[in-house]
């Protein structure tokens, strides 16, 4: 999700390339564009049940805090659990988007 506990991946300690360092150590890799997508990491997981003989590292592109207005992109969320109005709402906004 390119944030880190102290603020964006690519401004504290960036790790990319992850994929090519996994590929490095002799991984399997598959990239996800979009990691909140069900189906693309359906498909990421059927790939990897295929592997044999190595190790598979998915990688994922997410956004922090996806569907919940005031979660969304906001690295004031790493490691930091809501109180109970928060909790409430948030259900709320996730399972609105369930039922559209």
């Amino acid at each position: 999700n390119n944030l880190q506990i102290d603020g964006a991946i690519d401004e504290v300690n960036s790790p990319y390339p992850i994929d090519k360092k996994f590929e490095a150590f002799n991984f399997h890799v598959i990239n996800v564009a979009d990691g909140n997508d069900m189906a693309q990491l359906r498909a990421a997981f059927d790939e990897a049940k295929t592997v044999k003989g190595m190790p598979t590292a998915i990688i994922m592109k997410t956004v922090k805090g996806k569907g919940v207005s005031f979660m969304e992109n906001s690295v004031s969320w790493h490691g930091v659990a809501p109180n109970e109005e928060e909790h409430a709402k948030a259900m709320q906004e996730l399972q609105a988007q369930i039922i559209e």
